[in-house]
């Protein structure tokens, strides 16, 4: 039973990064089509 949860668990994990990961970049895009410089914390994120 563990392994399996552990499976789980991991999965869970890396498809909550990918969607996160997903927000910046949209956020980048919107900044970028409006012509704004993102903030610096943002770009953070993308280099964690």
């Amino acid at each position: 039973m563990f392994p399996i949860g552990a499976m789980a668990l991991g999965a869970f994990r890396s498809w909550m990064d990918y969607r996160a990961r997903r927000e910046v970049v949209e956020a980048l895009r919107d900044l970028a089509a409006k012509g704004q410089e993102p903030p610096a914390a943002l770009l953070a994120q993308l280099q964690r």
